[in-house]
């Protein structure tokens, strides 16, 4: 209709759907004549995509709530990242990709996998760069992460990728979402050295010596470092025991008013040698005294057998960058097994129910993401 050759007289004017979309062009008619629309599994992502391409944003926003709500919890992995993953990347509908990406996470290394390895090195690269903006991702390791980054740019159906002019617009894009800071000396060495198309041989270097500077730093350095608050510091969710843990409590965890106290455990390896658990709680703990906000965040040191001094790292952090860190030390004993922690900024301490309050800039979409780091001190 809004081509050159559109001829106004012409009294018929035929309409050219996709073949997926035709059975379902009356319920698309019905909703603009009468505003009314009965949705189902079947045929939702076919009128969303009459509605993409007729501009009906009314009705995309209905199937999108619907899909959302009613259809994406109960598909399979396979026809989510195919069907529903892949259209809303193109069309670019942000609240679907979110929840595409949100299962996709949890089954990260089954998109990697080699059962999936065609639809993965298919992806394109704005699928690739949503996946790995997602902090979320349950995955062994970040050297995970770079290895499969690495099988799609290499993929021996898609030499395009390996283009001069295309690899460098693709890496400037895809290597600030991984976390080098997070990978193993041993595997930043291997990252140096690895399988980088010709093309592109040099351009991962700054973020691998950054990533090297960053852990030959003391953490109370790294707070304080504006360089550090980047996508590639923050934490995804390592099934590896590592010394660092990511946890995300939500607005709802955070109004309780019928729990004085919200706890969160997690494991942390317990020497810099053996990969032995160490186990520790997160607390944030409100007052016994109705009206009063105050909320103390305390850290403590389960099942601890032996005195052991500590380096702490504590952040708060959005899905993009750092927020605010503080970093500190404690000698934790089987006595004195916790111990408090505070947001101070430039000497001035940020009160913890001030962080979580209605509104709050340290808040992401009604969810609080806190990372911890630990380092034991010799």
């Amino acid at each position: 209709m809004f081509a050159d050759q559109w001829d106004g007289h012409k009294k018929v004017v035929h309409l050219m759907e996709e073949p997926g979309c035709t059975e379902d062009f009356s319920s698309f008619l019905r909703f603009l004549y009468c505003n009314h629309v009965i949705l189902h599994p079947q045929n939702t992502l076919p009128i969303l995509v009459l509605a993409d391409k007729y501009n009906v944003p009314s009705l995309k926003k209905v199937c999108q709530d619907y899909a959302i709500h009613r259809i994406l919890p109960h598909l399979s992995l396979k026809e989510l990242y195919t069907e529903w993953f892949s259209y809303a990347t193109r069309a670019y509908h942000p609240p679907i990709i979110r929840a595409c990406i949100s299962s996709i996470g949890h089954q990260f290394e089954t998109v990697i996998g080699e059962e999936w390895q065609l639809e993965w090195e298919s992806a394109d690269a704005e699928q690739i760069e949503h996946i790995l903006r997602h902090n979320s991702l349950i995955v062994s390791n970040e050297f995970v992460v770079w290895k499969a980054v690495l099988r799609w740019l290499n993929s021996p159906s898609h030499p395009e990728r390996r283009e001069p002019i295309t690899v460098a617009k693709l890496m400037n894009n895809l290597l600030p979402l991984i976390r080098f800071p997070f990978m193993s000396g041993e595997e930043l060495a291997e990252v140096e050295e690895g399988e980088m198309p010709e093309t592109a041989r040099s351009l991962h270097l700054p973020f691998v010596n950054l990533a090297y500077k960053y852990q030959a730093q003391p953490l109370a350095r790294r707070a304080q470092a504006v360089e550090f608050s980047g996508c590639q510091f923050l934490v995804r969710l390592y099934s590896d025991v590592r010394w660092t843990a990511r946890i995300i409590l939500s607005r709802h965890d955070l109004d309780s008013r019928t729990r004085p106290e919200i706890s969160s455990s997690f494991m942390t390896r317990a020497s810099a040698i053996q990969n032995d658990g160490w186990k520790w709680s997160l607390k944030i703990i409100g007052s016994n005294y109705g009206g009063d906000e105050t909320k103390r965040v305390i850290l403590v040191a389960e099942e601890i057998d032996q005195a052991r001094s500590v380096e702490y790292l504590f952040t708060i952090c959005d899905e993009s960058k750092v927020l605010r860190s503080v970093a500190g030390r404690k000698n934790f004993t089987k006595s004195r097994d916790s111990t408090e922690l505070s947001l101070k900024h430039k000497g001035v301490e940020l009160p913890f129910h001030e962080v979580i309050r209605d509104a709050s800039l340290f808040v992401d979409a009604n969810d609080l993401h806190i990372q911890l780091m630990l380092k034991p001190i010799e």
